[in-house]
């Protein structure tokens, strides 16, 4: 039987941007996400993320406040995750993106809409605005 994954995002802002990276998905559709991934055993949710950054970018940060949690379920594609979500400040500002990673940027709110997001970031941007942080 599949069990939901539970995974850390993090939400970077530098210079009014946003850090966004592209990934291919279940699909083979190349999507951009906010960075972030899974949640090992016996690892909080926020090291978990901040291991993430670090694995993916090449990126130390510091977790400042849990945000909100959004599930994501697509049984088409065999995905369900409950994503936890952070806003963290970088301690270092060189990113060193490993090879899955597609692509990576800062972007304005205006560049994100341009951007084709996977639905939970459509939704955290949302939430972002309500939030007044974006």
């Amino acid at each position: 039987m599949n069990k939901p994954r539970v995974i850390s995002s993090v939400i970077l802002r530098k210079d009014k941007k946003l850090l966004l990276v592209k990934e291919k998905m279940e699909n083979d559709e190349e999507r951009w996400i906010f960075p972030g991934g899974g949640v090992e055993f016996g690892e909080t949710i926020e090291d978990a993320a901040v291991r993430e950054l670090r694995e993916e970018l090449g990126l130390d940060v510091r977790i400042k406040e849990f945000l909100f949690f959004k599930e994501a379920i697509f049984p088409r594609y065999d995905y369900h995750t409950v994503i936890f979500f952070f806003m963290a400040e970088p301690l270092n500002e060189e990113i060193k993106k490993m090879e899955e990673i597609l692509d990576v940027g800062y972007f304005t709110v205006e560049e994100i809409k341009k951007l084709n997001l996977v639905s939970s970031a459509k939704w955290v941007m949302e939430e972002l605005n309500k939030k007044g942080i974006v």
